[in-house]
């Protein structure tokens, strides 16, 4: 039977964005575990910026694709293949209802996988009546006793947590681990569909490179050309219309007054006479032709 490679813990932490800083500390912290362990939390991006102003006059329908969507519809798998969920709690994350749902949605999953393969940790930040207002009061606080904010000095508590962490990721990987091999050890000549149907339901992550976020650049046009092609437009809308427009008469009827009043006639010294009568041409008598036929 070939090696198989150890199963990648698969870490969400659910936080309030009035904690972000509590969040970028602990991220720090947990840095050097990120061979180990996928470290997933919610940092979406930007919307998209406007187009160049040519563009958005070229093409004044397009509308340009949100990030965010695709990025939700990713999270929301990562969440769904989970092992641990780190709740950073606080009295701030209490009125999130946000939060409270991804609570709920951790428990479920809790409850259909067991926690040998799933944990759900609350992360105290501040003093707050999570107990009592926050659907994980039956779940066991990790690292320090106290609040962080309150925890003196503040890297001892992160310290605590950190280590705390790094033995509950130790525990689930030993058990994903004796999962993965009890499974293929009595699979047999079964096939890996089949596999996969007697493995517990929902997934427990361990193909996590099929749910990473890749940005997606969208359509950024440059901005010259925009104007090249703006600017080219305009030219043979011009040129086209050209003979209907006052500006492209000829240059010879240029100084010529456009209100329709014709310059003065100044009176001719000589004035213009009509051609002389022409007589008619004379006609041969009878002895000029006798004479030209006497000749030939």
């Amino acid at each position: 039977m070939p090696a198989m490679q150890p199963v990648k813990i698969n870490l969400y932490i659910s936080y309030s964005p009035e904690d972000r800083l509590y969040l970028e500390k602990l991220l720090r912290w947990l840095y050097p575990m990120q061979d180990e362990v996928n470290i997933w939390f919610e940092d979406p991006p930007s919307p998209p910026p406007p187009l160049p102003l040519p563009w958005q006059i070229l093409l004044f329908w397009y509308q340009q694709p949100d990030p965010r969507r695709s990025y939700y519809r990713v999270m929301n798998q990562q969440f769904e293949r989970a092992h641990i969920y780190l709740f950073l709690t606080s009295y701030k994350s209490l009125s999130n209802s946000g939060i409270e749902a991804q609570i709920t949605r951790a428990v479920e999953r809790e409850i259909s996988v067991g926690a040998r393969y799933l944990r759900i940790f609350p992360v105290i930040l501040s003093p707050s009546r999570w107990k009592e207002m926050s659907g994980l009061a039956r779940y066991k606080p990790l690292g320090p006793p106290l609040p962080l904010s309150v925890t003196k000095p503040e890297e001892e508590g992160f310290l605590e947590l950190a280590e705390a962490l790094q033995s509950v990721i130790q525990d689930l990987k030993r058990n994903l681990d004796e999962r993965k091999y009890h499974v293929a050890r009595t699979a047999g000549p079964e096939t890996a569909v089949e596999i996969a149907e007697r493995m517990p339901q929902p997934d427990l992550g361990e193909d996590p490179d099929g749910v990473k976020y890749q940005p997606d650049e969208g359509f950024r046009p440059p901005e010259w050309l925009g104007w090249v092609i703006l600017l080219t437009i305009i030219i043979l809308t011009i040129s086209r219309l050209g003979p209907n427009l006052p500006s492209t008469k000829s240059v010879r009827y240029h100084n010529i007054d456009s209100t329709g009043i014709r310059p003065p006639e100044f009176l001719r010294e000589n004035p213009l006479m009509p051609p002389a009568f022409l007589p008619a041409f004379p006609v041969a008598d009878d002895d000029s032709l006798l004479f030209l036929k006497t000749v030939h």
